[in-house]
């Protein structure tokens, strides 16, 4: 089982809902956060997945991508310090991920990245697949 696994589960999950699909609907902010938070065993309260949610969409106006966001948001559970810190380690994996993320894709923007890689059918599951390789790379790394 890999990180895309887990975000694969978040992304197909609506489907069993049928006409009803869109009321079940994960983001791309959410989906990766999610799987972040049950493949890391992260615990998350519920309450920070409500949080994530205007992050998707890239900040509901196609600025930066939702994905980048949620793997951000993981990033800052995972690595942040308990103050009083300067968080030298999260801010250091943080730039890794933007710049990976921004290699990959050729952008950090939603509308950016919308034109090139949302497929009719599956919207934007290939960009949220890919992230999750990429960001659990970079966490590996830190191992």
């Amino acid at each position: 089982m890999m990180l895309k696994d887990e975000a694969r589960k978040y992304i197909e999950s609506e489907l069993k809902y049928g006409e009803q699909r869109k009321l079940y609907h994960y983001n791309c902010a959410e989906t990766l956060l999610n799987a972040c938070n049950d493949y890391y065993k992260l615990n998350l309260d519920k309450k920070i997945f409500k949080a994530i949610v205007p992050f998707g969409g890239g900040f509901c106006s196609e600025k930066a991508c939702g994905v980048l966001a949620g793997g951000i948001a993981a990033l800052g559970v995972m690595y942040s310090e308990d103050k009083p810190t300067d968080n030298t380690k999260v801010k250091e994996i943080t730039q890794r991920w933007v710049k990976v993320f921004e290699e990959e894709f050729s952008d950090i923007d939603c509308k950016e990245i919308k034109p090139i890689y949302k497929d009719p059918e599956t919207g934007c599951a290939n960009v949220m697949l890919r992230a999750a390789e990429l960001l659990e790379s970079i966490i590996e790394g830190e191992k």
